[in-house]
């Protein structure tokens, strides 16, 4: 009572000033209203305190939050996976992803563009190896043609033309000799002697030229052959000479027949240097032609090295290889398609060859405004970027509840709205005095004070709380007409004490 008569006194006092405290009160109250949030998460429904809250909370940390499932529809599976489909929902997926908040996107153009990637990064490594082996053959066909001039020189054909032009040196001076056999026996015999030796040495020095051939070229191997047996055909020519100048004394009747075979070696010799010469004629063109098989081996293989350099600058400095989702629908078929069916990796986001969904999962312990925003930009893009044969919808518990807080303040509104014109309506035809509808303004302060309250306090509204406010709304509209009344009845009394 003491409280009441001091408020009383202060009211009688000062009632500028309380009136002034009173509208300062209820303006800041009304700004206060303005903070007022709607929540619909399970903090709502559950205590924050609870094992089964933390439990849930520590869940969403590690495996992601509520979901918002994007649906694609289509009549055919054709139309439905598409490359303008894909490339529509990639630059949804990017959208979401640079707003933040997002623990994980999965749909079909995520799924065909690490596809991309992995084909993106097997061909980078195919053109590595590529480059590698270009590089090594090339190396190996400059060594090849360097091995090939390099041998020019030591597989040239050796020069016995001398020698033979010395071999039929001495077979003229055998034939000269025999033409003098018969100005005396030791004369013949010291000639035959001389020139024995003379045929012996030459023969040693072919067969030694013989071996010098390379045995692994047909063309000097048969060169070699040949010389070996000149050589072989003068030692058996020696011996016979030695022989004969030995028997010379009873052979007086055979330098004719000496010289014709002599003449005969001589011929043989002549046709065999013509022969070796024509030979050597052909090594040489074939030298010349392995030098310039070299040459090319050599530019071929600095050819395939500067091939192997514009690879390698290529896959360093260009953008061609650059994982992404493909540009034709032929591509696009290839890789999403295997024996002529649907990959099963894609099983689980297309269904029934007519809707493409993707899952956009939020990070764990976002805050219902966040969620509202994401649910927003999806339904703008969505509405602003429509397509052509395919439909789009949005699902999803973060959908359901954006709604849900929308309908919320849509239905507060309305039931403020009809409750005061159905409360103005009641106190008019009821409540038979002069300030009838004193009443509802005073529960409107009352409402609007309490929603400040909430406001400047951080207490969300919830579907629980809104009905209260019916409740609030009839309890005080009783109190305050009950208060009304008595506050009239004590005037009257007062007026009748005064008289």
């Amino acid at each position: 009572m003491k409280i009441m008569q001091l408020v009383s006194e202060g009211l009688s006092k000062r009632p500028i000033k309380i009136i002034f405290i009173t509208f300062l009160f209820i303006v800041l109250l009304a700004l206060g209203a303005q903070q007022v949030k709607m929540a619909t998460g399970n903090d709502t429904l559950v205590s924050s305190d609870t094992e089964v809250y933390k439990d849930n909370e520590m869940l969403g940390e590690e495996f992601g939050g509520e979901s918002i499932i994007v649906l694609y529809e289509a009549n055919l599976l054709d139309k439905l996976m598409t490359v303008s489909n894909l490339e529509h929902m990639k630059e949804l997926e990017n959208r979401l992803e640079f707003k933040g908040n997002i623990f994980s996107v999965i749909s079909p153009a995520s799924i065909v563009n690490q596809m991309a990637d992995k084909q993106s990064e097997k061909y980078k490594e195919g053109i590595i190896e590529v480059i590698d082996g270009l590089d090594d053959m090339g190396l190996k066909l400059i060594e090849i043609g360097e091995t090939l001039v390099s041998n020019e020189d030591d597989n040239s054909v050796p020069d016995i033309d001398e020698k033979v032009i010395e071999l039929n040196r001495g077979l003229s001076n055998m034939i000269k000799g025999q033409e003098k056999l018969s100005e005396g026996t030791t004369n013949l015999v010291n000639g035959y002697a001389q020139l024995g030796k003379q045929t012996n040495d030459i023969s040693l020095k072919l067969e030694q030229l013989s071996g010098k051939f390379n045995t692994s070229d047909p063309k000097q191997k048969q060169l070699g052959t040949q010389v070996k047996q000149v050589g072989r055909s003068l030692n058996q020519l020696s011996e016979k000479m030695i022989e004969t100048s030995e028997k010379c004394s009873a052979l007086p009747n055979v330098s004719s027949q000496t010289i014709k075979g002599l003449q005969g070696i001589e011929t043989g010799l002549t046709q065999q240097k013509d022969k070796i010469s024509g030979l050597k004629d052909k090594q040489t063109e074939q030298l010349s032609d392995l030098q310039d098989l070299g040459d090319g081996l050599k530019e071929m293989g600095k050819n395939l090295i500067s091939i192997s350099e514009n690879l390698n600058t290529m896959l360093t400095y260009s953008d061609a290889m650059k994982p992404g989702l493909p540009q034709s629908q032929d591509t696009l078929e290839r890789m999403i398609y295997e024996d002529g069916k649907l990959r099963d990796v894609f099983s689980e986001l297309i269904i029934d060859d007519q809707y493409m969904t993707m899952v956009v999962k939020f990070e764990g312990g976002v805050s219902d405004e966040a969620k509202s925003e994401a649910v927003t930009l999806i339904q703008s893009y969505l509405e602003s970027e429509p397509l052509e044969n395919t439909e789009t919808m949005v699902s999803g518990k973060p959908v359901l509840d954006d709604s849900i807080r929308t309908s919320m303040k849509e239905s507060m509104m309305q039931m403020m709205i009809l409750s005061v014109l159905f409360m103005i309506i009641v106190l008019s035809l009821v409540f038979k005095v002069k300030w009838r509808i004193l009443p509802l303004g005073i529960i409107l302060v009352a409402v609007v004070g309490t929603v400040g309250l909430m406001g400047w306090t951080g207490i969300p509204i919830t579907m629980v709380s809104m009905a209260v406010f019916p409740i609030l709304i009839g309890l005080g509209i009783d109190y305050a007409i009950q208060f009304q009344s008595r506050y009239i009845e004590e005037m009257m009394e007062g007026e009748t004490n005064n008289e």
